[in-house]
């Protein structure tokens, strides 16, 4: 029975990856109403990854149409060899963390300041507030280390898929996910 289970489900990716190159290659050849049925399954997709990222809605927007024009320029590179939902995650992975290189420049709240925060608002078991609060602390991290907390911890994906929608090797994504975890601690004063 099991065995049974495995080719349907090996039919399906098989019939899901042939779907997948068909909607690529009809894009790919500027096909508008291919281009608009792309957008509508996979847009929501793209906001959930870039909101884990970015809390301002005009942000997460932004960067799921950056994601968006840079796959329908790259179409005609997708080559079908993995689903085309994971495809179009990692050029959105790619585009957070290029916004999170861009705003490393931005001025953040200092550790002095959060520990008064955590200490002075009997609220923040609150979920916003606790939101608010985890994004300052985050935003103390460079790019990668958030990059890699933000797929591992809050999208849940296990290393190997961090590691082929960041484009680094799965010891490095370990190591870094190591460092970021030990930076943490220090900023919360865990450490």
């Amino acid at each position: 029975m099991d065995a049974i289970l495995e080719g349907r489900e090996a039919g399906n990716l098989e019939n899901d990856l042939v779907a997948d190159q068909n909607l690529a290659a009809r894009v790919a050849r500027g096909d508008e109403e291919a281009f608009e049925e792309l957008v509508r399954r996979h847009h929501p997709r793209l906001s959930r990854i870039a909101g884990r990222f970015f809390r301002r809605p005009e942000i997460v927007e932004e960067l799921v149409q950056e994601a968006l024009v840079k796959a329908y320029t790259s179409m005609a590179s997708y080559r079908g060899e993995m689903p085309l939902q994971h495809w179009l995650s990692k050029i959105a992975v790619n585009a957070c963390y290029d916004q999170l290189r861009r705003q490393k420049a931005r001025p953040e709240a200092t550790v002095d300041t959060l520990v008064f925060q955590l200490a002075s608002s009997p609220s923040l078991v609150e979920a916003e507030d606790a939101r608010i609060c985890a994004e300052q602390i985050l935003s103390r991290l460079a790019p990668e280390e958030r990059l890699v907390l933000t797929l591992m911890v809050l999208e849940d994906l296990p290393v190997k898929d961090v590691a082929r929608l960041t484009g680094w090797s799965v010891p490095n994504v370990k190591i870094r996910a190591f460092r970021a975890r030990a930076k943490l601690r220090k900023i919360v004063g865990r450490g």
